[in-house]
């Protein structure tokens, strides 16, 4: 009885990791596409997101925590690229949108 309660209580741990991994995995796919979009802000907040449930009840120098913590840095270092860019050339993107509005 006691090694029955032992393995469900294993495979429940095994669950939870690889769970937590594959939100640091999905989390660190999204923070990479979202360079390569344009406005890639929703992306990039997603992988915020789902980096910290991969880090939430990690312990420390596990992947999904690696992996977790490195797409929060990437997804915040484009957020704030992003508002640099949006606030330094302003004045050409109110042109590229006014340009869209023109052509549809």
């Amino acid at each position: 009885m006691v090694d029955e309660k032992e393995s469900q209580v294993r495979s429940v741990e095994a669950y939870n990791i690889g769970r937590r991994v594959g939100f640091g995995i999905s989390a660190l796919a999204l923070s990479i596409v979202a360079y390569l979009s344009l406005l890639g802000l929703e992306k990039a907040v997603l992988a915020i997101v789902l980096g910290a449930l991969a880090l939430r009840g990690m312990k420390q120098g596990t992947l999904a925590r690696r992996l977790g913590f490195i797409s929060i840095i990437l997804s915040a270092i484009f957020i704030i690229t992003f508002f640099v860019v949006m606030f330094l050339f302003w004045d050409k993107v109110k042109e590229f949108i006014i340009l869209l509005r023109k052509i549809s």
